[in-house]
């Protein structure tokens, strides 16, 4: 069973049998593809506690964080994202199939 967990609007969780798949949504900028959306991996994890720092990692390697204030505040955002998407898509899916 693989998962799809949306992490904002702009990551994406799936997992095959081995990990789980961190991916980023974007649009392709030319070729038969151009203006289309697609998802590009991220990373590969084996844990779920792992894709959550390797999400935060890439996240802040490409903002334009200058203190370690503006870091604190953007980790604590994005695990709050997290943190949503995860409860958010556990509910739905518990509720779905005990309904």
């Amino acid at each position: 069973m693989s998962i799809y967990i949306e992490v904002g609007d702009r990551f994406v969780v799936t997992s095959d049998q081995f990990q789980f798949i961190l991916r980023e949504r974007k649009v392709a900028k030319t070729g038969s593809n151009a203006d289309k959306e697609y998802l590009d991996t991220v990373g590969y994890y084996p844990k779920l506690n792992q894709l959550v720092s390797g999400l935060i990692h890439h996240h802040i390697q490409q903002s334009a964080i200058t203190t370690f204030e503006e870091m604190t505040k953007e980790i604590e955002r994005v695990g709050r994202l997290c943190s949503d998407a995860f409860t958010s898509s556990y509910c739905d899916k518990y509720f779905a199939k005990n309904a």
